[in-house]
């Protein structure tokens, strides 16, 4: 039998002795494109913390391609490519766009850690598959936001990582953009690595996804998109929710926001 790409077996997770997961489990056993959804404060950023190592579960177990995140870290890190939804660069460090993709090489490597001519190449192709290859010199500061997101990807994207998380990555994009990484994700995940994207709206994500999981502080649902997103089922956790089409993609709302 192999080993899980994921496993997360009864675990709850206590920040400020607030509950914040509860008794959570669930596998991911072969390379797929997991979607969490959830409502604001729901868990779904502590969650891929907790699959980091960054976060400490209060009980359960935690394993990312069979190791423990908490006791060998790095060697859990160097597998994994991660966007979170906001970065702790700093503005005041004058970090040009090349600088912010190379860290994302260069986190995969031993100490001294130094950069080569095929570093570069791949953190350039990163960037240029987020149409960003002309802004390498450019300062990472003076960028909007939506292309700092993208920078970001081409950062995670750079350490050609077994497993991608993504905190609502599309947040920021345009529709140009966000074509573009749907691409990216979809040959990411054809050549056989796994991604779990955390997203407030389904669309455009879920025409990619295998599995959906419905999170606050519990799993609400886990399977199939079509199996997962009826309307029944969400509003246990969105009870003012309407479910709509648009352009053939299925959109939650709810109240005045897409969710």
């Amino acid at each position: 039998m192999e080993t899980p790409i994921i496993s997360i077996n009864k675990v709850t997770v206590k920040i400020s002795n607030h509950i914040v997961l509860e008794n959570i489990s669930f596998e991911v056993e072969k390379p797929s494109l997991l979607l969490v959804i959830g409502p604001n404060g729901a868990g779904k950023t502590t969650l891929l913390k907790t699959l980091l190592g960054i976060t400490r579960p209060y009980r359960g177990e935690v394993r990312v391609f069979g190791l423990n995140p908490l006791k060998e870290q790095m060697k859990v890190r160097r597998l994994i490519g991660y966007v979170p939804q906001k970065d702790k660069i700093s503005y005041e460090t004058p970090l040009t766009v090349g600088d912010v993709v190379l860290m994302g090489v260069l986190l995969r490597k031993s100490p001294p850690r130094t950069v080569s001519e095929k570093d570069i190449e791949m953190a350039r192709r990163a960037l240029a598959y987020l149409g960003m290859e002309d802004e390498w010199s450019s300062l990472f500061s003076e960028l909007s936001g939506g292309q700092q997101r993208r920078v970001l990807i081409a950062r995670a994207l750079s350490s050609n990582p077994l497993l991608l998380l993504l905190d609502e990555v599309f947040a920021g994009l345009d529709l140009e953009s966000q074509e573009n990484l749907l691409n990216i994700l979809r040959e990411f995940k054809e050549s056989g690595r796994t991604i779990i994207v955390v997203e407030h709206e389904l669309d455009p994500i879920v025409t990619l996804a295998d599995r959906v999981l419905v999170l606050n502080r519990c799993i609400h649902a886990y399977g199939e998109p079509n199996s997962v997103l009826s309307e029944e089922k969400l509003k246990r956790i969105y009870p003012h929710l309407k479910l709509i089409e648009k352009n053939g993609r299925r959109i939650i709302v709810l109240g005045d926001r897409h969710v």
